[in-house]
Formats: C-alpha cells, structure tokens, sequence
C-alpha cells in the first residue's frame, strides 16, 4: 500500500465533548494535518459537509441525533450533502461489539476507542483513502461495504489435515416410536 499524504487531507472534526476535541487535535498535529474543522453541532456538521467537500469525518460517540438518525446515518441519507460516501470514523469511549455493529450497520467506515494514538489515525487513515471498500447504495443501507477482506496467506506446501469423511451408524433411541 502506498504512503498517503495526510499533512494534506481535509478533516471534519465533530465532537461533543471538549476534552476529546482536543486529544483528537492534538493526534492530528502529531501527524503534520493542519487542515482540520472542529463543528461541536450536529447541525451545524451537516450544514458544513453541504458547504465543503472533506477527506475524512471523525464524530464523537456522544453527539446526538438527527431526528431519528444517528449521526452517520444522517450524513449518508441527507440530501445536499457533497460526499456521502466519505470515510467516517467513530471515536468512542468504549466499544462494545453491539455498538461497533450498529455503527456498521449506521454506515460507519471504522470505530476508534479512546486512548486514541497518532499511529492509529494515521494507519485507519491511509486505510480508507488508499484501499477504500467498495460503497453499498440499497434501500437499506449506504454505506461501506459492511464485510472486510480477508487476505489469505498463500499457504504455499502439502496439506497436512487430511479430510476423510468417515461413515458413522448411529443407533436409534430404544424408546423411539416412528410413524
């Protein structure tokens, strides 16, 4: 995979919490991206994404919703927005696996957890912009597509566990009475 530039990548940066804004920030100046708009307003998020065209959207965990969408829902299905189909990165504190599965679900590109380092930034990153999944447009979802690849590891040798299906009898029940 080649090495992306992130000292030039436009990111939308939409948080709730202050203290979070700000490590998120800060692991973005780590990794040289100067280009960064902090929005602390869902609304006002999505007013910006119908403004300004971005490489990458990272949103809190804790900003609320849009209506009865959550956050990443709301930036794929709204209309007017530039590029739905920008990666976006959930920032959470905690990530249990119902929660990263209905960010999936929501249209999420990945889940970060809090501590977040540079190197992750930059690793998620360089992931999404320089081998983006492939975008799924259905009547139920939009978004990445939801399956990761799975690279296989080119075993190159002899199979050593042999299949041999075997024929098993087994016994019926004593007390089984068939009709």
């Amino acid at each position: 995979m080649a090495k992306t530039d992130l000292a030039n990548l436009r990111v939308l940066l939409v948080g709730g919490r202050t203290g979070h804004v700000q490590v998120m920030r800060t692991a973005f100046g780590l990794l040289g991206m100067r280009r960064i708009s902090a929005v602390t307003d869902v609304a006002r998020a999505l007013d910006t994404l119908r403004a300004q065209s971005f490489h990458a959207i990272f949103c809190d965990a804790a900003v609320g919703k849009v209506g009865k969408l959550s956050f990443a829902a709301a930036v794929r299905q709204t209309p007017g927005i530039l590029n739905p189909m920008t990666p976006l990165f959930l920032v959470c504190s905690m990530a249990r696996r119902r929660h990263v599965e209905e960010a999936r679900d929501a249209g999420v590109t990945d889940v970060l957890t809090h501590p977040v380092s540079a190197a992750t930034i930059a690793r998620k990153l360089e992931a999404a912009i320089a081998s983006p999944r492939p975008f799924i447009a259905a009547a139920t979802f939009i978004g990445p597509d939801r399956r990761t690849v799975q690279q296989s590891h080119g075993w190159h040798g002899e199979e050593r566990r042999k299949r041999v299906p075997k024929k098993v009898r087994i016994a019926p029940p004593a007390d089984a009475t068939y009709v």
